[in-house]
């Protein structure tokens, strides 16, 4: 598990010609654009603004084909079993592996590049979209998964700063429970098996476990391991988190103030202005913080996160750089005026270097704390394995074992280590 080096997101450009022949001359078209971003209300209006701005630019019209993200998966496997794949897909960028092993994915370096996409984006971010020596996805955003604390909900409780260890942690969210005694203090995820690993392994993490070693093999069955689902299953029994809340419901109990902590992307600050009704003014009340830790002076975990844009052949064509879907690919990712845009309105960092090295992001406060705990992210385990979808639901399943008290944590953990060993047997 290496850290994530945020500052390998910085470093110059030279000589960026962006969005260059934007498709020009070209017959008026219409491109499909799949995705569950602009079905959130935090991201709506500025993904149909950039949707808007590229027909503006070259006379494509981009047409959204929006899901919610827990039925993304589902509906593009459905789509390309039926060979009506769109022109561009937003992916998860956990969910790549197992996209990759479909024989119609598009290498983008066959189609830009790899040295021109070096010099647009960071080859540390490039990664995110990386299986093997093939770049199946481009980044649309990038960061990480970390916490986020409600300043205003903290001062209600007696708290000015947050506290840095799992003790003061526990008692922070005991007095928010107090002064609020209907709030859920930490919206931890417990349904969805997908958010779940999440927040399961930031605390695996902090408790010094992890699932697997560098050799690939299974290692959660561990002491550490069962000290951090027995925290996590505590919280619950406590009060302190609830049963059956996912990530939808954690930004809306956060926006409200029902919730002082959870775990979530840069987006927060986006969701925090939708939900709480305040817009930008509530800005300061979001604020990136370090996952507690065990004992002080140990480094706070979070998980690398990232969205993706991929493409699929059709008909065994892939698209040409010229060609529209590559050059809404060029907008959405290597142009500083939608970057900017997404980065102003909901809070994504940019991933073209240009645009991360411009003022208005270095200087800004909200991404220079967030960058600052990004430096310990680790990348999510469960990435890189074809199979990544069967691991997840095992871990998922045993974790909400615990919470709804069908297991001790223990006999959970014990029951992870033996389902996943020959799930990941499968991939030696």
């Amino acid at each position: 598990m290496s850290p994530f080096k945020f500052g390998r997101l910085a470093g110059a450009l030279t000589g960026a010609a962006l969005m260059a022949g934007a498709v020009c001359g070209a017959k008026a078209e219409t491109i499909d654009f799949m995705g569950w971003s602009a079905e959130e209300n935090a991201s709506h209006d500025v993904i149909f603004g950039m949707m808007d701005g590229f027909k503006a630019k070259t006379g494509v019209e981009v047409k959204w084909l929006g899901y919610a993200w827990s039925d993304m998966q589902k509906n593009l496997f459905l789509k390309i079993r039926a060979n009506q794949v769109p022109d561009v897909v937003q992916l998860q960028a956990r969910w790549l592996p197992t996209f990759a092993r479909l024989p119609q994915i598009v290498d983008w370096n066959d189609v830009f590049g790899k040295d021109y996409l070096e010099s647009q984006i960071a080859p540390g971010t490039l990664e995110l979209g990386r299986v093997g020596d093939k770049q199946f996805g481009i980044p649309w955003v990038a960061g990480s998964v970390g916490p986020v604390a409600n300043k205003k909900v903290m001062e209600a409780a007696g708290y000015t700063e947050f506290p840095q260890t799992i003790d003061g942690f526990v008692e922070l969210l005991k007095a928010v429970k107090k002064a609020k005694p209907n709030s859920v203090p930490y919206t931890m995820v417990t349904k969805n098996n997908n958010g779940i690993i999440l927040d399961f392994q930031i605390w695996l993490w902090t408790f010094g476990g992890e699932l697997f070693d560098d050799a690939n093999t299974v290692v959660v069955d561990s002491d550490a391991s069962v000290k951090a689902l027995q925290f996590m299953v505590d919280l619950i029994d406590r009060g302190l988190a609830a049963k059956d809340i996912d990530r939808p419901d954690s930004r809306r109990l956060f926006g409200q103030e029902e919730s002082v902590f959870y775990f979530d992307a840069p987006l927060a600050k986006g969701f925090a202005r939708k939900f709480s009704g305040q817009g930008e003014a509530y800005d300061a009340n979001v604020l990136p913080v370090g996952t507690p830790v065990v004992k002080t002076g140990q480094p706070p975990r979070s998980v690398q996160w990232g969205h993706l844009l991929v493409a699929f052949k059709k008909d065994g064509k892939v698209p040409t750089k010229d060609g529209a879907a590559a050059k809404f690919i060029q907008h959405l990712t290597m142009t500083n005026e939608t970057q900017h845009a997404y980065f102003q309105q909901v809070g994504l960092f940019p991933v073209s270097i240009e645009a991360l090295n411009a003022d208005q992001v270095k200087n800004d406060s909200y991404a220079s704390a967030w960058a600052k705990y990004a430096q310990t992210a680790i990348r999510n385990e469960l990435e890189g394995w074809p199979n990544t979808a069967d691991m997840t639901t095992v871990i998922g399943e045993e974790v909400q074992s615990a919470m709804l008290g069908q297991k001790s944590a223990q006999d959970a953990v014990a029951a992870m280590q033996k389902r996943l060993e020959p799930l990941m047997a499968k991939n030696k």
